[in-house]
This record gives structure tokens, C-alpha cells and sequence, in this order.
């Protein structure tokens, strides 16, 4: 059975090469913007290929950490994995070069594993979706802010 909000597809236009855009999205010691709600990112581990993070994050007050996986596919598509209150989500970025600019696509996916899950996602999913949006459009934002004063 496929749940409301279990699929969160965005997009985002840039107007800078696609490598400049990949370099601020993936960049794991960031020295502006970190995020709307994620306050730090601590690298554990790091390969050629990704990493395995502690994400801080702060929400109504209350501070969390996530473990979080970043594969790097290509440089142009990346793969964010966590958990989040035992919901698995797996995030992939893709990039899209345009004329002299480019689009990222988020596909989000979260699929709650039991009934349990299921049910807490049925009543707050739409409440988790709605700060992710705002999450990666305050992101995306700032990605053009950045850029721009680079």
C-alpha cells in the first residue's frame, strides 16, 4: 500500500554550472549556510565515494542527531540515506544541465517498515513533508545566494 506523502519529488532552478551546484550540495564542512532546521553536520567517516554523518538538528526547542549516508553516484546524482524515528528515507539528487544553468531534482522516499510506522506516518507525514519542502527551498536559496557571492 502506498501512503500519502511516502513520495516528495522537488525541483530547482540554478543559474550556475552544474559542478559549482554539486560542490555546495554535497560539501559535508560547510562555512555558510548549514540549514533551516540542520544546525551541523559531523563527518564520522568519508570515502572516495561519500560518508556516514551525525546530522544536528533542532526542532520546536528540542535538538535531535540522525546518522545519515551520502553515496556519491556521479557529479551529477547523490544519495542521502537516514532514519527518522525508525522510518528509513533515501533521498536522490539529481542534476540536470540546461543552457548555462541547471536543475536539481529531489525524490524523496520514505517507506515506514510495520504497522506501527505506518500509522505514525499516516498521522505526522504530512507535517514531516511539509519541513522537508521547507528545508530544501531555504536551501536552495541559499545555494544561489552563495554562488552568487563567490
Amino acid at each position: 500500500m502506498k501512503l500519502p506523502y511516502s513520495i516528495l519529488v522537488l525541483e530547482f532552478d540554478f543559474p550556475y554550472d552544474c559542478r559549482r551546484v554539486f560542490e555546495w550540495w554535497t560539501e559535508l564542512e560547510p562555512s555558510g549556510y548549514v540549514g533551516r532546521r540542520l544546525k551541523r553536520i559531523e563527518v564520522l567517516e568519508r570515502s572516495e565515494r561519500g560518508a556516514k554523518v551525525m546530522t544536528h538538528w533542532s526542532f520546536m526547542g528540542f535538538g535531535f542527531k540522525l546518522i545519515e549516508e551520502l553515496e556519491i553516484k556521479s557529479e551529477y546524482e547523490w544519495v542521502w540515506r537516514s532514519r527518522f524515528l525508525g522510518v528509513p528515507a533515501v533521498e536522490t539528487f539529481k542534476l540536470t544541465p540546461t543552457n548555462a544553468s541547471c536543475k536539481l531534482t529531489i525524490t524523496s522516499v520514505m517507506s515506514p517498515p510495520n504497522a506501527f510506522r505506518k500509522i505514525l506516518f499516516l498521522a505526522v507525514g504530512w507535517y514531516w513533508r511539509g519541513e522537508d519542502k521547507k528545508e530544501w527551498s531555504s536551501a536552495a536559496k541559499a545555494c544561489i545566494e552563495e554562488l552568487a557571492n563567490a
